[in-house]
């Protein structure tokens, strides 16, 4: 493993590590859990908040106090979510099977709380089992898996109007829907990421 980027990116990394990643399999990118909502934009349709269209598991996370997130958000959602707190992860694509909306369901399901975790053999979101059961016997369960060699670009991009937002990390998919997520550490994440496919 790589020097960690801080407290929170060394707590995630060495979880991932000893708890999900298979034998000789090898983390490229692993967020933490990103607490605000997830929006969409499925073909014309515009979802802000976006909510799960796909099987996603049952969850009781009680109730929702976040803010919502405000109406400019719709105007140009592929740029303006970023420009709302509220918003932590923004998916596009052509239909609700897309890979970036299959992934976007869990991140909105759970409130952010399950993970996007990228693998040099899968691409997931994870969550903490304790979430789905009392007495859990792991400590993560993978959902919305998709093999690696269905993500063609991984990046960090530049969004919104205003100034000093950081970076966002994209995943670019085979059946061209994107997937965004606010990261404040995007940039370096995605620069280990690079480093960590082409060393081996």
């Amino acid at each position: 493993m790589s020097k960690p980027l801080n407290a929170e990116d060394e707590t995630v990394e060495r979880e991932l590590a000893q708890f999900w990643l298979a034998p000789g399999e090898r983390l490229l990118l692993g967020l933490p859990p990103i607490p605000a909502h997830t929006a969409a934009r499925i073909g014309p349709d515009v979802r802000v908040p976006h909510r799960p269209l796909g099987d996603v598991p049952e969850l009781d996370l009680g109730k929702d106090h976040w803010p919502l997130p405000t109406e400019h958000v719709t105007a140009d959602p592929d740029v303006d979510w970023v420009d709302d707190r509220t918003v932590g992860c923004f998916a596009v694509a052509s239909g609700p099977a897309d890979a970036a909306i299959r992934l976007a369901d869990h991140f909105a399901h759970s409130r952010g709380q399950a993970r996007l975790v990228v693998s040099d053999r899968r691409v997931a979101a994870v969550y903490p089992t304790k979430l789905l059961q009392k007495d859990p016997q792991t400590v993560f369960t993978t959902y919305a898996e998709l093999p690696a060699n269905h993500l063609t670009a991984l990046d960090a991009v530049f969004l919104g109007n205003s100034l000093g937002v950081p970076p966002v990390v994209r995943l670019t998919f085979t059946d061209g829907s994107v997937l965004h997520l606010r990261d404040s550490l995007s940039a370096q994440r995605i620069t280990r990421a690079h480093t960590r496919a082409t060393t081996g």
